[in-house]
């Protein structure tokens, strides 16, 4: 069974995810649509494994700004390839 989904993005992010399935993929008929469905895969990420434990005294200060966490969410994604 399928699902049909249309959603709206910004062109220029269409192109580069455009430019980049025909890189993985070939300039062939699917290749949009191999590339999607392996994003769509990959979201959300896989959480990590419950035996595996975080050192949190290694995190302490690493994200250490002037900034305020509002801000922090707006950019967290900004300059990401």
């Amino acid at each position: 069974m399928t699902e049909t989904i249309k959603v709206e993005v910004d062109e220029e992010l269409a192109k580069q995810f455009k430019k980049k399935a025909m890189e993985r993929y070939g300039y062939k008929k699917g290749a949009m649509k191999k590339a999607l469905v392996e994003a769509m895969k990959a979201f959300p990420p896989k959480q990590p494994s419950k035996m595996t434990k975080t050192n949190w005294s290694e995190l302490v200060g690493i994200a250490k700004t002037d900034k305020d966490s509002v801000w922090l969410q707006h950019h967290a994604w900004d300059n990401v390839d």
